[in-house]
């Protein structure tokens, strides 16, 4: 087999839960990126964070009541330049249920009724991704132009594409290879994609389109048995420290179809470094190889809020055994930028 070097993308959402408690930003977002650079830099190898930017939106709005709201904004904003200084990427990541939650005084009032984009109308979808975005450049000091959608909800992607192109986002990285959830709150399908690297596509993310506006650059998904999560399971109620998470806060719960179906299938998922499933780093890059070409991205993907010591310990395990691998992030793909089309950064309706 020829080989290629490949590319690395370590793409990670920056955000709290969105449970019955969200965590703090210290244990959930500051402190677990921190540990987190300090193994990369040992491999000069960057991180790209797509920014949960609604809770930006939110802690700004609501500090003039709450000061300690304020000197959170602060402290994310403070790390979020720090980052960007040192070559990191900082990208958009919407969680659209900020606009319905609030701060009481005490903790986040968090109501995910409208929990994807989709769930609002077209003005306010336009809206909020103006919004966050002119937030997150503010804070992170870096052109914006990538998307990651909330709990990889993209589809139907016809109802938030004029909205994305109005704010100049043209690179989408969501999707993996059979990925689907069918619960009816983070619903989506990716069963059939491009077996690519990256394709451009206009309406579907799922559709290559030759002349179409966006780029579609995937997460890497590997294929995940049920004993794993039965393992797991057992993790979560009798582990050791090795394999607690960082953050202090509980997600949502998923429907019960969600949980019967990976502990009874062989299921596909997003390639992660979070908790356990950084254990199958290995087994899911050899899987890459074996389908690389000469563009090939290995695009890994995580949660500061979800990192475990165990996910370190694989992860540095994984740099030190795969020197070759070429680290970037998405400020390096600019090229991938469809030129068959002009730039309409402009407001669509």
């Amino acid at each position: 087999m020829e080989k290629h070097q490949v590319k690395l993308i370590l793409s990670l959402d920056y955000e709290l839960f969105f449970g019955d408690s969200t965590g703090s930003i210290e244990n959930c977002m500051i402190n677990p990126t921190q540990q987190l650079l300090q193994l990369l830099n040992k491999y000069n190898c960057k991180v790209s964070l797509f920014v949960d930017a609604g809770f930006l939106v939110k802690l700004k709005a609501q500090s003039f009541d709450f000061p300690v709201l304020e000197k959170q904004y602060q402290t994310i904003k403070t790390q979020l330049k720090s980052l960007s200084s040192q070559g990191h990427d900082i990208q958009l990541h919407i969680h659209p249920h900020w606009q319905d939650s609030y701060y009481n005084g005490n903790t986040w009032v968090i109501n995910t009724k409208r929990y994807r984009l989709h769930d609002f109308n077209p003005e306010e979808i336009y809206d909020i991704v103006q919004s966050y975005k002119q937030e997150l450049e503010s804070c992170s000091g870096q052109a914006v132009f990538a998307f990651r959608a909330g709990g990889w909800c993209l589809q139907p992607f016809e109802k938030i594409k004029l909205a994305l192109k109005a704010s100049g986002i043209w690179l989408d990285s969501t999707v993996f290879s059979q990925g689907h959830s069918d619960d009816p709150t983070r619903r989506f399908d990716f069963n059939t994609i491009p077996k690519q690297a990256y394709w451009f596509f206009d309406n579907d993310p799922l559709k290559q389109q030759q002349d179409g506006y966006f780029t579609e650059l995937p997460i890497s998904a590997t294929k995940t048995s049920p004993l794993f999560f039965w393992k797991l399971a057992f993790r979560k109620r009798f582990s050791s420290h090795l394999f607690s998470t960082f953050g202090d806060g509980r997600a949502m719960i998923a429907s019960r179809s969600y949980y019967i179906e990976r502990l009874t299938k062989t299921t596909y998922g997003p390639v992660m470094i979070d908790g356990s499933k950084a254990g199958q780093l290995e087994k899911a890059f050899q899987e890459h190889l074996e389908q690389a070409n000469q563009d090939s991205i290995f695009n890994i993907m995580g949660h500061p809020k979800s990192l475990s010591p165990y996910s370190l310990i694989k992860l540095e395990q994984f740099l030190q055994l795969h020197h070759e691998l070429d680290s970037i992030t998405y400020q390096d793909l600019k090229h991938l930028k469809n030129t068959f089309i002009p730039d309409l950064n402009k407001r669509y309706s």
